[in-house]
């Protein structure tokens, strides 16, 4: 397996949120292969766990958002998650993909971050017991994926055990923008993280010292999500190491006008 790159080095990573999901019904295999055609270096996508025990990837915890279904992932098998369209009022049909698919579509051209979906309040909340977690790194261990991986989350304890199971796997800690940033940064060095993951807001309060800060500490900064192309500019002016965005071709022509992008 890959690692990402170090904070020394110049390239930023495109991070296609939920794939190229501005334009294609967000994660989906058609979604990440758009992201791939659009130069995206990373997809991220969403990990649960259907009631047979399978990782799919879907970002809410009840279906009803982006299937127009009814139910919830973790109380419906594989085949009943697979029956369900992933595009909605779309033309054509898209499928709830498996971890293995994504993997098997990624493997040797793109980088992938799992955000695991196990966060307090959740209907599939399992902490400390940490299954969805448990099985992303098992399909991971399984499949033939070749490429950067990692594994990302906004519960701590998701991360930590993360460290301890797999510990070749970088980690990244997600923020919300009410979390200040430089917080976040003492945490994720703290606990051996690889980067933090602040939401675009918060990196906009701490300005480009936070970054600086995070580099000078070993520690790459990634942030989300960023559509707009002032932000992204900004973003790659500061040296930002990652940006995720719904709108991966938009972030690959800012960054390459930057110089970001060898």
């Amino acid at each position: 397996m890959v690692h990402p790159q170090s904070p020394s080095d110049s390239r930023c990573l495109v991070v296609a949120h939920r794939g190229a999901s501005a334009q294609w019904p967000e994660n989906t295999l058609e979604a990440f292969e758009a992201a791939i055609e659009e130069g995206a270096d990373v997809v991220e996508l969403d990990v649960r766990l259907s009631l047979d025990g399978v990782p799919v990837v879907m970002h809410d915890a009840d279906v009803a958002r982006s299937t127009g279904g009814r139910g919830l992932v973790h109380e419906l098998t594989l085949p009943e998650l697979k029956a369900l369209d992933a595009a909605p009022g779309r033309t054509g049909r898209a499928e709830v993909p498996t971890l293995g698919e994504v993997l098997e579509l990624t493997s040797g051209r793109v980088g992938i971050d799992l955000e695991i979906k196990n966060i307090p309040g959740d209907p599939a909340f399992d902490s400390p017991r940490e299954g969805i977690l448990h099985a992303a790194l098992a399909e991971l261990e399984r499949s033939s994926y070749s490429g950067e991986a990692m594994i990302s989350s906004f519960n701590t304890m998701t991360i930590e055990r993360s460290r301890e199971l797999a510990p070749d796997v970088p980690t990244g800690v997600l923020t919300i923008e009410a979390v200040d940033a430089p917080s976040a940064l003492a945490y994720a060095q703290r606990a051996d993280h690889d980067w933090v993951l602040p939401q675009w807001g918060a990196v906009t309060r701490a300005g480009s010292e936070f970054l600086a800060q995070a580099h000078d500490a070993g520690i790459r900064v990634g942030t989300w999500v960023v559509d707009h192309e002032a932000d992204l500019r900004t973003l790659f002016e500061w040296e930002a190491d990652a940006v995720a965005t719904n709108d991966p071709r938009l972030a690959v022509a800012v960054r390459d006008q930057e110089g970001r992008g060898a």
